[in-house]
């Protein structure tokens, strides 16, 4: 029984450290996204200011 808890604690950190990997890899994603749009709308402002 002891060796099959085992088991199951290593299956249940595998999946832990993976979901942490997912979650860190989106984060940097939406990290980028909000970049992307502050450049967005910072070339607009400068576009409406010129006008």
């Amino acid at each position: 029984m002891t060796n099959r808890q085992g088991f199951v604690t290593i299956i249940a950190l595998f999946f832990l450290i993976l979901l942490s990997g997912i979650l860190l890899f989106q984060l940097k994603g939406y990290q980028r996204e909000v970049e992307s749009y502050n450049v967005l709308i910072h070339y607009y402002e400068q576009k409406l200011r010129a006008k």
